[in-house]
């Protein structure tokens, strides 16, 4: 019992730190599918041109592959310097090097410590609310990891839907050329006319994946996720009750045997 005890004040405490989101797409959708079911057979070349007239499932779906993508946790990680703070037991602070008898971190190790120890995503689809969950033991830091990491999701999110709305202009341009119809010269009309709308609010709109709903703040330090020391202190009783028991068990089988042999003689 005294060792569960102890482990309950000797272990780092961890706190958990949570970002509540919602996905920002939905004005963008309006924009592609208020023309549709206007545009006919040109649906086709829509996909070809990368415009999604769909519903907005697939840019989640998206987002919330890149915020657990190895290439974003690990750039996150190198921009953090947090190496150092992941294994500090491999880390010589005095030396600012990694210590000589052990073998250094990669990063690949270092993304799937993050993405199954300290980072989750909980994702509700009634609501479509979503969680980011940051657990830590500094309840600061955690905090402000959680915060950056919705910020730079945006931040990716928005150059890919630039990049995307730049090569597709590019594409419906030439098709634009290339056709003397006019209802098809509307059609594409049209679609540049969204593609020039989506561009424009990726460039103002920050929030472009995600929209913040409540941001995370730092736990107070008696609000310590792990470890309950009520439960490790209950669980070393338990345990030290049940050895108690057994120990008297055996002892009583050893002190029945003991007598069975001295009658037997």
């Amino acid at each position: 019992m005294c060792l569960f005890a102890a482990a309950a004040f000797v272990m780092k405490p961890v706190y958990r730190s949570s970002v509540l989101v919602v996905t920002a797409s939905m004005e963008r959708q309006g924009l592609s599918g208020s023309i549709g079911g206007s545009i006919g057979s040109l649906g086709g070349l829509a996909s070809l041109a990368g415009i999604n007239l769909g519903g907005n499932s697939a840019e989640m779906e998206e987002a919330l592959a890149v915020l657990k993508s190895r290439r974003f946790t690990e750039a996150f990680i190198r921009d953090k310097q947090l190496l150092p703070k992941l294994y500090p037991s491999k880390w010589d602070a005095g030396k600012q090097a990694w210590r000589i008898d052990t073998k250094p971190p990669t990063p690949a190790k270092a993304y799937k410590y993050f993405d199954k120890s300290i980072r989750s995503v909980i994702q509700d689809k009634k609501t479509g609310l979503i969680t980011l969950q940051i657990d830590w033991e500094d309840p600061v830091e955690g905090a402000a990891w959680a915060n950056e990491l919705i910020q730079r999701l945006n931040a990716e999110m928005r150059d890919r839907a630039l990049a995307q709305a730049n090569a597709s202009l590019g594409y419906l341009e030439k098709e634009l050329e290339k056709t003397s119809v006019v209802a098809t010269r509307d059609a594409i009309s049209r679609l540049i006319e969204v593609q020039i709308k989506q561009r424009m609010l990726a460039n103002v709109t920050e929030e472009y994946a995600f929209r913040i709903v409540d941001r995370a703040l730092p736990a107070d330090k008696d609000d310590r996720l792990r470890p309950h020391k009520v439960v490790l202190s209950a669980a070393g009783l338990v345990v030290g009750t049940i050895i108690g028991i057994l120990g008297v068990l055996v002892s009583n089988w050893f002190a029945v045997g003991l007598a069975l042999a001295r009658g037997q003689k």
